[in-house]
């Protein structure tokens, strides 16, 4: 018997606060990592990454998401944390790539961010008058470039849990 897969879309009501809290957690674990420059293209796709994945992870979690688990997720790459926006954004709207946001809520701070991760950027600037340190000739979503980045800021926000010694790369 095959039972249909229910996929759940949250309104902005429902995702507020935990948007909010997901989001607060994200800029976090950025911090153990790199310092946070709040203009910078690398830590604003970071840090949008890790909420998206919290947010996603804390629909299914009864406790508060496991930074451990987290990182499984995240170092599974881009596809994955397509896969955890679906559960708040729906398969269309988690799958795709430069979204028009005149077709979407921009209201939404989950939708804001993930239109922000899944857009193609210029080579050569301007990227939202931010800095970019990272894959500055690169034109792919912040999300293809920087899910590797949001994981091992997870891996180091583990570490520290642990109080384990983590050697920035």
């Amino acid at each position: 018997m095959a039972v249909a897969r229910r996929v759940l879309v949250l309104t902005m009501e429902e995702t507020g606060m935990r948007w909010e809290q997901a989001y607060a957690r994200a800029g976090e674990l950025a911090a153990l990592d790199q310092p946070v420059v709040d203009d910078s293209w690398d830590c604003t796709g970071v840090r949008g990454i890790l909420a998206i994945a919290l947010t996603s992870l804390s629909e299914s979690a009864k406790d508060p998401v496991q930074t451990g688990d987290l990182l499984s997720h995240l170092e599974a790459g881009p596809a994955a944390v397509r896969r955890l926006a679906a559960v708040l954004l729906g398969d269309d709207l988690a799958h795709a790539t430069d979204i028009d946001p005149a077709t979407v809520d921009m209201n939404d701070p989950v939708v804001g961010a993930w239109v922000w991760l899944t857009r193609s950027w210029p080579a050569d600037g301007p990227w939202d008058g931010m800095s970019r340190g990272v894959a500055r000739g690169l034109t792919a979503p912040a999300l293809d470039i920087l899910t590797g980045w949001a994981a091992r800021a997870a891996l180091t926000g583990l570490h520290a849990e642990r109080g384990v010694e983590s050697n920035s790369f």
